[in-house]
């Protein structure tokens, strides 16, 4: 099957910094960024970028060059984004919040020109010589890198080029609405592609683009309050994300886009009602974004919709003939360059188009997608051990390599579970006499907070077919475990969770170190380990073992359930 976006009217090729120039060319007094250290009008940001852009040519950073950001979320991110961008190099967003190990590990294998810290930022802007344009980069040239986990148990980087950023703008403009009197939620860690979609849909159509604390934002009343306070239009989350958020109005909110992971009915019959609410789809491997469903009313399948302008999908099967169900292949003006610095990986992955004009390429998803009556694709899973926790794709290898590079592990397994909430993992230990807490903190040491396993399994053994290799579907599933008492139970799991050890039933998780993001990871090994159900809100509310304890048995003291 051969699904071609529907014909739009045909767009001049184009960059990011060209865009935004022309944007600032438009309306140079608009609100561009609002965020918690100020606000820019498009003129302003324009300004800055640009004298931090001279100080990036004089250092001799150009095409093609690779330019890291390691700047919390805020106004001087952007800044240093744009000014990338106008220096006509690609940005590395790394997020300084990361585990130290971590980001090592992606400044090494980058090797970036330059690492623009706040510090560098403000050096640059004051040094600079020079804030005259320069001409835009061709757009063929590298944009942006992200770096997505890996299957060697290694992160990779994926550069994407200018190439599909006009295509993914008219998308977002025709899809969304967004345009000059948006505002558009940046809520992503600046890491991910979602955060690139965000930027595109805000600063490429003359919208602005309200950046959430650095510190995040907790699902429940903060939420609500920061996108009622800020008048917020346009939201894009993934769906686990947008479940913990308690049923809200949210009455400025026209748009909501749900990216990431696979959203279910209820939730959109929950969200869909009084506004525009799209499907988004689309591998780090493409520029952010490769389908959009139409509005979604409800019913029992949710599609991931059809292609945007400018992309072409394949659906083949097992022969690589045309079917209409098997694994999504996506060409197009869209697709990624390859993985920096790997060869190998980027021809397995980034394979010859015959469909297309010669030379074309095309990307194997390697996700299941089945082509709907009305030409909707549907996706279906994977066809690989990759899965998605919390809306982030994860390979179990690499958190595999991280636990067993642990001197106290024999051999270790991770395996990807599905419960209520979704995916999740279980690390499977044999042990030279590491603990349970002792590996967590490993683990958090070096690996972001999506990629550590919910739960870790000591066992003697591991199970093997009869061929001798690892059998990963015979470990066993972790029962819900019982202690003393429930706030015993769940001061074990606020341990685990925080990486602290021990934790009291009177610690408050927040004081211990806390964030939304663990608390959302707190809620879902609740359901998991101990059956019990709870939102995220009830967390901030009752943040003690004692007091969450207490709060669950008020409501059923016979489950403890809210």
């Amino acid at each position: 099957m051969d699904a071609r976006a529907d014909k739009v009217n045909p767009l001049s090729a184009g960059t990011m910094v060209g865009m935004f120039r022309r944007r600032v060319a438009r309306a140079p007094e608009s609100i561009a960024v609002v965020a918690a250290d100020g606000t820019l009008s498009y003129g302003e940001l324009d300004a800055r970028a640009s004298a931090v852009a001279g100080g990036l040519r004089d250092r001799g950073v150009g095409p093609d060059d690779i330019v890291a950001v390691a700047i919390p979320r805020g106004a001087d991110l952007v800044v240093a984004v744009v000014a990338v961008l106008a220096a006509g190099a690609a940005y590395l967003p790394v997020d300084p919040a990361q585990p130290p190990d971590r980001v090592a590990a992606v400044l090494a294998d980058a090797r970036p020109t330059l690492v623009l810290t706040p510090r560098e930022l403000r050096a640059l802007e004051a040094a600079a010589a020079s804030a005259a344009p320069v001409a835009e980069p061709d757009p063929a040239c590298a944009a942006y890198v992200i770096y997505t986990s890996g299957s060697t148990g290694k992160p990779k980087g994926v550069v994407v080029p200018h190439t599909g950023i006009a295509h993914l703008v008219a998308a977002q403009r025709e899809r969304f609405g967004a345009g000059p009197g948006a505002r558009v939620l940046q809520y992503a860690s600046v890491g991910f592609d979602v955060a690139v979609a965000d930027l595109c849909m805000a600063l490429l159509t003359g919208a602005a683009l309200v950046l959430a604390p650095p510190e995040g934002l907790p699902p429940g009343e903060p939420f609500a309050r920061f996108v009622a306070e800020h008048g917020v239009t346009h939201v894009c989350m993934p769906p686990s994300a947008l479940a913990a958020q308690p049923d809200m109005a949210l009455p400025s909110v026209a748009c909501l886009i749900v990216a990431g992971e696979a959203p279910g009915p209820d939730l959109v019959a929950r969200w869909s009602a009084g506004r525009r609410m799209v499907n988004a789809y689309g591998p780090t491997e493409t520029t952010a974004c490769a389908t959009m469903s139409a509005p979604l009313t409800g019913g029992p399948v949710v599609p991931i919709g059809t292609a945007i302008p400018g992309t072409e999908l394949r659906v083949l099967d097992e022969t690589c003939a045309p079917a209409t169900e098997g694994e999504l292949y996506i060409g197009g003006a869209g697709v990624a360059r390859g993985y920096l610095g790997r060869p190998g990986p980027t021809a397995q992955r980034f394979v010859a188009d015959p469909w297309g004009p010669p030379g074309s390429r095309m990307f194997r998803t390697g996700d299941l997608v089945r082509v709907l009556p009305d030409g909707d694709l549907q996706f279906l899973g994977r066809v690989d051990d990759q899965v998605k926790i919390r809306g982030h794709r994860v390979e179990p290898a690499e958190v595999e390599a991280a636990l067993g590079a642990h001197p106290a592990v024999a051999r270790a397994a991770v395996v990807a579970h599905s419960g209520p909430l979704g995916a999740y993992l279980v690390g499977y230990v044999v042990p030279r006499g590491a603990s349970v807490p002792d590996l967590r903190a490993h683990l958090a040491e070096r690996l972001p907070a999506h990629l550590v396993p919910d739960m870790i399994e000591v066992v003697g053994h591991f199970p093997s077919t009869p061929n001798g290799k690892l059998d990963r579907a015979a470990f066993a599933v972790p029962a819900p475990r019982a202690s003393g008492g429930l706030a015993d139970d769940l001061a074990r799991l606020f341990a685990a969770v925080l990486s602290v050890d021990p934790v009291t039933p009177d610690d408050d998780f927040f004081a211990l170190g806390g964030t939304s993001l663990m608390a959302t990871a707190l809620v879902s090994r609740m359901r998991v380990e101990l059956g019990m159900e709870a939102t995220v809100a009830t967390v901030f509310e009752a943040s003690t073992p004692a007091d969450l304890a207490a709060a669950l048995l008020s409501v059923d003291p016979a489950r403890g359930r809210t």
